[in-house]
């Protein structure tokens, strides 16, 4: 799927955008157009509002877009997709939000962050240009911005403060960056756990998926997941049991060795019921 802003425009004027998974502010295409070529707005923003839309698809307006695109074969099967075949159940909760349609025009983009419940993503950029910098999960989230509590630095200010520091010599040989300039056609992946940021250097159109992979350390995955989704957690647990034993069989292992630690007591007890 290669579709240019313009075309985006003129294929969906009146469906309305989500800009956050956080919360529920939503503009039509039409007027996120105009905002962002007004001068009066989003053209001399020094941060633009930028759409994520972790729903499309999911409507009659967008579900063709679903049809446009295919997740590229060197990525592995989502595991949270198994909670899908659940549906004879009508109290299943849904996986989180893992699949987004990205909107931007130049100096928008994502603060640095890592990923939510351990997942993998891959990023395909359909038209414009993205500036990446990813860090090793060792790196100190302090030394790239990443502050408890605190909002996410926008990533056009991040590279304004930030980028000299992290590219200097005397920077940890352990937390150097890495660097991408990707292009239109271009697909990025990201490890679980590494921390990045992105900067729109034109406007952009692009589509992502987080996964949950069986490859890598699949427990750092459960236990995150159980921390933050518990009620999604005792869904896939049960997922897992029919479809793959083997993974449902080293969480339950995992739970009864830490069973005694504090993040334990955030945990439901009927998540292996």
């Amino acid at each position: 799927m290669y579709i240019r802003f313009d075309q985006f425009l003129a294929r969906f004027p009146l469906v309305y955008w989500r800009f956050s998974d956080t919360h529920g502010e939503m503009m039509s295409m039409q007027t996120y157009g105009k905002y962002i070529s007004s001068a009066e707005s989003g053209l001399y923003d020094d941060s633009p509002l930028a759409i994520y839309d972790s729903d499309f698809g999911d409507d009659n307006a967008t579900k063709e877009l679903l049809e446009e695109y295919t997740v590229p074969r060197c990525f592995s099967d989502d595991l949270f997709s198994l909670v899908d075949n659940l549906h004879e159940d009508s109290q299943v909760v849904e996986r989180p939000p893992w699949r987004w349609i990205l909107i931007g025009p130049q100096r928008s983009g994502t603060g640095m962050h890592v990923d939510p419940l351990w997942t993998n993503a891959w990023v395909t950029v359909l038209t414009g240009l993205k500036r990446w910098m990813l860090f090793p999960p060792e790196t100190s989230p302090e030394a790239i911005g990443m502050f408890e509590g605190q909002p996410q630095i926008p990533s056009v200010i991040w590279f304004r403060d930030y980028y000299q520091k992290v590219t200097c010599e005397t920077w940890p040989k352990a937390w150097k960056p890495v660097q991408v300039l990707q292009y239109p056609g271009e697909t990025v992946f990201v490890p679980n756990g590494w921390a990045h940021v992105v900067l729109n250097l034109e406007g952009t159109v692009a589509v992502t998926h987080n996964y949950a992979s069986e490859f890598g350390p699949f427990e750092r995955m459960w236990q995150q997941v159980v921390m933050d989704e518990p009620k999604f957690a005792q869904n896939w647990y049960r997922a897992l049991v029919r479809k793959r034993p083997d993974l449902a069989e080293r969480a339950k292992k995992f739970h009864t060795k830490h069973a005694s630690e504090e993040w334990t007591l955030l945990v439901s007890h009927d998540i292996f019921t």
